[in-house]
């Protein structure tokens, strides 16, 4: 079968995104159990992540310098004072 015929997906322009359900502990494995359907070296890490109450969300693109976190108030204050994560305002 061709990649990812076998999950949902949706396209936007010059993006095609497959739908992909799991716990945040299954993003550990992302690449491995993935790369039967993306047959190109390590699968990309996840365009967007986001938990069921939708309370944050973190989206990067394949440019690999590039993430955006929407997250509350608190949450991004704690991001971008964490010393161990490269993170700006914008």
């Amino acid at each position: 079968s061709a990649v990812g015929d076998d999950v949902p997906r949706f396209e936007i322009p010059n993006r095609d995104y497959w739908l992909f359900r799991g716990t945040l502990a299954d993003y550990a494995d992302w690449s491995v159990e993935n790369s039967a359907r993306w047959p190109w070296g390590s699968s990309p890490d996840p365009a967007f992540i986001w938990p069921a109450d939708h309370a944050w969300c973190i989206t990067n693109d394949v440019d690999p310098h590039f993430a955006i976190i929407a997250a509350p108030e608190e949450a991004i204050i704690r991001i971008v004072a964490d010393s161990r994560i490269d993170a700006v305002l914008d």
